[in-house]
């Protein structure tokens, strides 16, 4: 296990470095920079400005003073948001992005395994044709359309949820459902024909043989190797819930992390976007590495060794 998880770190620090360094080259080859459209200020304050966040230096300098921050996880002041640093930004912004992350992966999840185990267990029978028509209805359209779906049906007209912003609970049930909906259904299609890879086999067969059925058969039986697959894509679901949350939370205007990633990048705020970038990587590379772990908690079968892992 230690090995396993020396192997991983090293490949995690090494994604990381590559992702930290193509976010610069790529932030880097946009033209212009933060002062760039404003015509009102003298040219020699501008250039100033430049020079205080470190914009007319060379830009291997610029570079290595990023990795520097990256290091050391200082990213420095924000350049549109006064007296502000980026770390202060992500602190502020990331406890309202998890929460609906959090929220949305649950609703993911749950419904998501819910709607394949009846579609298996009810194979080409209605209650099958029904979940993989909302399985396809949920990948075929995206989030923001559903969540303009959700404003105008339940915000709108029938005035059970508010419209925008953030406060109470009641702030993040159209939003969460908005970013879930194409995961669960990823979920659902999977699991449905994981499940109905798993009833054909022989041990199966023999488990009903012996009179093994109810919770026990599903649980145990059938769901204990079926949902391997699915751990298998919660670090990409993870994924696409964050990066899907950029979209929603303009959307709903919600204040968390992605309204400042994607602020820094119409302000050109190149702290801002390095630093989210930076903080978005790590956090799905840690999942990666999280699912990894969890394939030999699902199936003992499966072991951390070398050359096995």
């Amino acid at each position: 296990m230690l090995q396993f998880m020396f192997r991983r770190l090293i490949g995690a620090v090494i994604t990381l470095f590559f992702i930290i360094t193509l976010t610069f080259v790529l932030m880097s080859a946009i033209p212009g920079d933060p002062f760039t459209s404003d015509a009102r200020v003298p040219e020699q304050v501008l250039d100033n400005l430049r020079d205080h966040y470190g914009l007319n230096d060379p830009i291997m300098v610029q570079y290595f003073k990023y990795l520097k921050g990256a290091l050391f996880l200082d990213f420095g002041p924000s350049i549109k948001w006064d007296n502000q640093t980026v770390n202060e930004l992500i602190a502020t912004g990331f406890p309202v992005s998890a929460i609906l992350g959090i929220q949305a992966l649950a609703i993911a999840i749950f419904f998501g395994i819910l709607l394949g185990i009846i579609a298996a267990f009810n194979h080409n029978k209605s209650f099958d044709y029904m979940a993989m028509i909302i399985a396809i209805l949920g990948l075929s359209v995206p989030s923001f359309i559903f969540a303009t779906i959700l404003i105008n049906f339940f915000a709108i007209k029938l005035q059970w949820f508010p419209v925008a912003t953030w406060g109470t609970w009641q702030h993040s049930i159209l939003p969460s459902i908005a970013l879930a909906v194409a995961p669960m259904a990823y979920i659902a299609r999977l699991t449905r024909s994981s499940i109905l890879e798993v009833l054909s086999m022989d041990y199966i067969q023999t488990a009903l043989a012996k009179g093994v059925t109810g919770y026990r058969f599903i649980i145990v039986h059938v769901l204990r190797n079926a949902l391997i697959p699915v751990v298998t894509i919660l670090g990409p679901i993870t994924a696409t819930i964050l990066t899907g949350s950029f979209v929603i939370e303009q959307i709903f205007g919600i204040p968390g992390l992605g309204k400042y990633f994607v602020e820094g990048i119409s302000d050109r705020d190149y702290p801002l976007i390095l630093g989210t970038s930076f903080f978005y990587s790590a956090i799905l590379v840690f999942f990666v590495i999280l699912v990894d772990i969890a394939y030999g908690v699902i199936d003992p079968r499966i072991k951390l060794i070398k050359g096995r892992d």
